[in-house]
């Protein structure tokens, strides 16, 4: 009777355990990355001018005297008359595939087309045009070789949100991303489809062209422009400005990501550290220094003798496992040294004006710190806006910040710091 019981309790454990197993099923919502390929013909012969559409994927953005520009993620860029911040007006939108930065001089818009670098001549807005390319100088960004000719690019990825059914049976089930049967990529839904497109031109450059975020690779310091290009750092003569010719490519570190020029120094965000390159040389930068973190993605800003640092997890490229604002001491430019460390939720880009600290958050919206004291930031929180993802930020004064991220640009008064008023907002349009 013993051994029955036994039986029984065995056999009723397989059928639950059955049931359980027909039960379990998990409801995800993913995004579905398909690569998206083009020629290095096709891309040339798509740029091209329309009339100012609805923005959908917003990028970097850069200010230049009364114009906001924004880049379409991988398609080109918009232009604002931004003369009324309270009511941004849609001008241009320039074609340009595989765009990701952009700097003007002189009414001159430079910006890549995936691995060339266009000049365009912007001085009628109506009518911008292409004035010269210089070809392939970003091609390592995209392992792309000029001896394979017509060999198709892969340029970026055509975004899907889907939800996928599984049952526990399914290889995929505990995986946090699976490939597709047809070829495509999913990832989790708060994957940050941003980064690795990082770069920083900064606020140190207003003076001599327009301004631009801390996640931009590209910054004009007087005759020269300089991008970031996976290791290296490219100097482009821009004096003519309608006339870009190729200079040096200097060797900095593998996945360099962001540039902040300062001073006579330029600032290299990487996903291993920060790296400083002496600039009293415009021709040739050289190294000086470095200041290395966990693997993670980060834009660097620098005010006075302080470095800020973001680190942020998030995708897959940013493994970092903290999320953080390194506060670096660069006094001594050739020994950086760590100041603190404070913990965020997910810093991305990031601004400094006077005493005061803006930081993106992504997701978690957008704070703004009072800096006066290094050793204490996470004690003068002065405001922490939520309601929309921010990405970057470029304080032009304390009275206008532009924060774009996932939902579009806002427009802010910072004026009061702990009350911080809307001044206008540029929309994305879903399709």
């Amino acid at each position: 009777m013993k051994n029955l019981l036994l039986l029984l309790l065995f056999s009723l454990g397989i059928t639950f355990s059955s049931c359980l197993r027909d039960e379990c099923t998990s409801h995800r919502t993913f995004v579905r990355f398909d690569p998206i390929y083009k020629t290095v013909e096709a891309l040339r012969a798509e740029v091209g001018v329309t009339i100012g559409r609805e923005l959908r994927h917003p990028g970097k953005i850069y200010s230049y005297g009364d114009y906001l520009l924004i880049n379409e993620i991988n398609e080109g860029i918009h232009i604002y008359d931004n003369s009324n911040a309270a009511a941004p007006r849609n001008i241009t939108f320039i074609n340009i595939p595989g765009n990701r930065d952009m700097a003007i001089k002189d009414d001159i818009l430079y910006a890549d087309n995936a691995i060339d670098l266009l000049a365009i001549d912007i001085s009628n807005l109506a009518a911008p045009k292409v004035v010269k390319i210089l070809q392939a100088v970003f091609s390592k960004s995209f392992g792309w070789n000029p001896q394979w000719g017509s060999q198709p690019i892969l340029v970026g990825y055509a975004e899907t949100k889907e939800t996928q059914v599984l049952d526990c049976s399914d290889p995929n089930f505990n995986l946090g991303f699976f490939q597709s049967r047809g070829g495509g990529i999913f990832l989790n839904a708060n994957f940050d489809s941003k980064a690795g497109v990082a770069s920083s031109s900064g606020n140190a450059v207003a003076a001599a062209t327009g301004v631009g975020g801390s996640m931009s690779r590209f910054g004009i310091v007087d005759n020269y422009l300089y991008g970031i290009d996976q290791s290296d750092l490219h100097v482009i003569y821009v004096d003519d400005a309608k006339n870009p010719r190729e200079g040096k490519s200097i060797p900095v570190s593998w996945n360099i990501e962001t540039l902040f020029p300062y001073k006579d120094k330029l600032f290299v965000g990487a996903s291993t550290g920060m790296f400083i390159l002496d600039n009293s040389n415009p021709e040739a930068p050289t190294l000086l220094s470095s200041f290395t973190h966990a693997q993670a993605c980060d834009p660097v800003f620098v005010d006075g003798d302080i470095a800020y640092i973001t680190l942020r997890s998030g995708s897959s490229r940013c493994q970092n496992v903290d999320n953080e604002l390194d506060v670096v001491d660069i006094k001594n430019i050739t020994s950086p040294r760590l100041i603190k460390r404070y913990p965020m939720s997910n810093p991305q880009g990031l601004s400094v004006v006077g005493e005061n600290l803006y930081l993106c958050e992504g997701a978690f919206g957008f704070k703004v710190f009072n800096v006066s004291d290094v050793n204490s930031i996470d004690k003068n929180l002065l405001n922490h806006l939520t309601g929309f993802p921010a990405y970057d930020v470029i304080a032009l004064s304390k009275a206008q910040l532009l924060v774009v991220g996932e939902s579009g640009l806002i427009q802010l008064d910072a004026t009061n710091p702990k009350n911080i008023k809307t001044i206008s907002t540029i929309p994305i349009v879903k399709n």
